[in-house]
């Protein structure tokens, strides 16, 4: 099974780009993360470099350097960090992918995401891209580093806090990863609703307007054991 390690951009008191009406990267690249993570677990193995609103240290170059060394150490296939753009001035827009130069495989799997996210997305190409990001350049496997569309602009910031274009763009990563892997994309809607427990996602059901969730899978996920007490039909958890 291929590995895979998403890595929501900034966290904690790092709030990455923060749009003219406040909203924050570091919410908009967890939340994509999160669906994209529920879309891709039944055929690989996903691992996210943050599943909080935190950062992995204080220090912002020991931060980065720790999510491509989580990424080297799960030994993943494919690393893929997701951020939003933004620009001094409003009128900058678009969807752009990196990947470190000289890479490849990087090149490549830049080039699929860009491929899915634009048509998804549906704004500007602004292409693919050579960046010496610390992330690119100190990961081990082929990684491509997306942003989605400039928060700084207020007709995209609005669009980046839209369920359904966060959707599309989860969606539109999963696709990117599968096509460089070669592998078919589940068919599973992208806002399914999925919790993270014990570094797993466990898609639900949204039944009566309720969310339905396996508790027996996301409690053995927290360590817990589950066993049933046929003589008093009960759930024991220990």
């Amino acid at each position: 099974m291929f590995k895979l390690t998403i890595d929501p951009g900034h966290g904690g008191k790092d709030p990455g780009a923060v749009g003219p009406t406040g909203v924050q990267e570091k919410v908009i690249t967890l939340a994509v993360a999160k669906k994209v993570a529920a879309i891709l677990q039944p055929v690989m193995s996903v691992t996210l470099t943050r599943y909080a609103d935190i950062r992995l240290s204080e220090n912002l170059s020991v931060d980065l350097t720790k999510r491509a060394e989580l990424a080297n150490s799960s030994l993943s296939d494919v690393f893929v960090s997701i951020h939003v753009n933004a620009a001094i001035g409003p009128a900058a827009h678009g969807t752009e992918t990196h990947c470190y130069p000289g890479s490849i495989k990087g090149a490549v799997l830049a080039q699929c995401l860009q491929d899915r996210l634009v048509p998804a997305l549906g704004l500007t190409d602004r292409g693919t891209k050579q960046s010496n990001f610390a992330v690119l350049r100190q990961s081990k496997m082929p990684a491509a580093l997306v942003e989605l569309a400039f928060i700084s602009n207020l007709v995209e910031e609005k669009l980046l806090q839209s369920e359904d274009f966060q959707n599309r763009a989860a969606l539109a990563i999963a696709h990117g990863i599968c096509d460089f892997l070669g592998i078919a994309t589940p068919v599973q809607s992208p806002d399914a609703n999925s919790i993270i427990a014990g570094g797993q996602v466990f898609s639900g059901k949204l039944i009566d307007g309720q969310t339905w969730i396996p508790l027996r899978a996301v409690l053995e996920a927290l360590g817990h054991k589950v066993t049933w007490d046929a003589a008093t039909r009960t759930v024991v958890v220990e």
